[in-house]
C-alpha cells in the first residue's frame, strides 16, 4: 500500500469515527433532508425557496419535498412573500428547538473530536482541509449529488444476480 493509499484510509477511518461521535453525542446527524433545511433556516429564517436551493445545493423539486414534510411534522411553515409566487420558510418553535438541540450535539462532538489536539494541530487541520476542498472543487468535485437515478445506475443490474 502506497502513502497515498494509507493516508485515504486514515481519513475514510476518521470519517467514520466522526459519523459514530455525533451520533452518540445527539440527533442522527444529517446532511440533506429536513436537519439541513432546519439548519439553514437558524441563520436564514424566511429565507425564498430560490435562496433555499443555492444554500442547501440541491435542485427545486427535492426542497419542495422537504418542506412539504418538515410543515407536515410541524417545524417550519411556509407563508406567502411578496408578489407572485414567492413563498418564505419559517421555522416554528417546535423547528427551531430541534435545529438547536442538532447544533449543540455538533459543537459536542467537536470539541471530543478535536480536544486531543492542540490549538496550533487545529490550525494546520484546518488549512489543511481547506487546501483539500479547494484543490477537489477546482478539479470539478463539489460534494453535490447528482440524484437517485445518478447514483444508482452503475447498479441497476448487480442487483438481479443477488
Amino acid at each position: 500500500m502506497n502513502d497515498s493509499a494509507k493516508t485515504l484510509a486514515k481519513m475514510k477511518k476518521a470519517g467514520k469515527l466522526v459519523r459514530l461521535s455525533q451520533r452518540k453525542n445527539g440527533p442522527k446527524s444529517y446532511k440533506r433532508g429536513q436537519g439541513a433545511l432546519l439548519r439553514v433556516l437558524l441563520e436564514n429564517d424566511g429565507a425564498t425557496q430560490r435562496e433555499l436551493v443555492s444554500k442547501l445545493g440541491m435542485n427545486r423539486a427535492a426542497l419542495k419535498d422537504i418542506v412539504r414534510k418538515a410543515n407536515r411534522n410541524g417545524y417550519v411553515t411556509i407563508e406567502k412573500a411578496g408578489e407572485k409566487k414567492l413563498y418564505a420558510v419559517k421555522l416554528t418553535d417546535d423547528g427551531r428547538k430541534l435545529a438547536k438541540k442538532h447544533e449543540e450535539a455538533q459543537d459536542k462532538a467537536a470539541e471530543e473530536i478535536l480536544s486531543a489536539l492542540s490549538a496550533d494541530e487545529r490550525a494546520q487541520l484546518d488549512a489543511i482541509n481547506e487546501k483539500l476542498i479547494v484543490s477537489l472543487k477546482e478539479a470539478g468535485i463539489d460534494g453535490k449529488k447528482k440524484g437517485r437515478k445518478h447514483h444508482r445506475k452503475g447498479h441497476k443490474h448487480s442487483r438481479r444476480l443477488h
